[in-house]
């Protein structure tokens, strides 16, 4: 029988491809590319915070990396394209700021960043890519820059400095989705809320908020929507990924008014996922309706809370924790 030629015999190693340990457990593209990038840190000795940690290897998270929000896509070591999922570019508020492309040769351990896209430089290329199912597809040269960009990007710029980007393409237009408040009375919970921050729908009774450590609901309560919340480290994570972590919060978003058909007003409420426990040091809840501003930081607190009455302006939800990316929702809409 003929012994087959190894891959890495038939392929030279690419410039700058990582080559991991063979002790190296992981059982995806995704989960080698992940350890690349870590490897690549522990390598440069560079002590920038790569999370969220407990959920890094999932498929449909973002990473945070030095505080910038990135979207992590694979592809085989040989591959010409790359696909992207632009779910996570539907809206501004849950857009990636880089796009990194990752080649890996899973039999071999070895992983190869061809480069990163800005979130304008993906929009741009994103115009005229084509479709494989609901993916885009990006030829690999279009990444430019290998890590050494990434890099370069997250240590020398401020957040701040990478705006976040809807993507739109002719008339298939991804981007901020509005969330009807209203909606939530019949249990109607928007897509974007429930897949991408892990939103619940919870009746409104005695024993849905006495379950997120709040003593009674609102006299004038109608709906109740709650986001779980963790700390992974110094990032901000929800849905799945906060029930691995050690410190854990609830954002209940209360639809409040006098009529039981039309809400009027909304209760933004930030609690221990624990009765008693004591929020984060820092932990800051910010929301906007046009002008008019609210925000409020934890110290020594077991909850805060903001309230809005009224208004057709769209009210904008932000959550902040020092070292960590913002978690921000899509804007929130109350009957006018």
């Amino acid at each position: 029988m003929t012994d087959e030629t190894a891959p890495n015999e038939l392929l030279p190693m690419p410039a700058g491809a990582i080559e991991l340990p063979v002790d190296t457990f992981a059982d995806t593209l995704r989960a080698l590319a992940v350890a690349a990038l870590r490897q690549a840190l522990v390598e440069r000795r560079l002590a920038l915070p790569l999370g969220p940690e407990a959920a890094a290897e999932d498929d449909g998270r973002l990473l945070s990396l030095n505080r910038f929000g990135l979207q992590l896509a694979t592809a085989g070591i040989s591959a010409d394209q790359i696909a992207i999922d632009p779910a996570h570019w539907a809206e501004v508020a849950t857009a990636p700021q880089l796009l990194l492309a990752a080649l890996v040769d899973e039999e071999n351990d070895v992983v190869c960043f061809p480069g990163v896209l800005t979130g304008q430089e993906f929009v741009a290329a994103a115009e005229g890519a084509t479709t494989e199912g609901a993916q885009l597809l990006l030829p690999t040269d279009a990444f430019a820059g290998g890590l050494d960009r990434l890099l370069t990007l997250v240590q020398l710029l401020e957040p701040a400095a990478l705006p976040r980007l809807a993507f739109r393409s002719g008339t298939t237009t991804l981007q901020r989705q509005v969330v009807v408040v209203s909606d939530w009375l019949t249990g109607q919970l928007d897509g974007a809320l429930a897949q991408l921050f892990g939103a619940q729908w919870q009746p409104v009774t005695q024993g849905a908020f006495f379950s997120v450590g709040i003593a009674a609901p609102d006299a004038n309560a109608l709906a109740l929507v709650a986001i779980p919340l963790g700390l992974d480290g110094q990032q901000l994570v929800c849905g799945q990924a906060a029930d691995h972590c050690i410190e854990r919060f609830v954002l209940q978003m209360i639809a409040t008014g006098s009529s039981a058909s039309s809400p009027d007003g909304l209760v933004l409420r930030l609690t221990a996922a624990m009765a008693g426990d004591l929020l984060p040091d820092g932990l800051t809840l910010l929301a906007s309706q046009g002008s008019h501003e609210q925000r409020q930081s934890a110290v020594a607190d077991t909850g805060i809370e903001l309230v809005f009455h009224g208004g057709q302006t769209l009210i904008d939800v932000r959550l902040s924790y020092p070292g960590s990316t913002d978690l921000v929702l899509p804007p929130l809409q109350l009957p006018g």
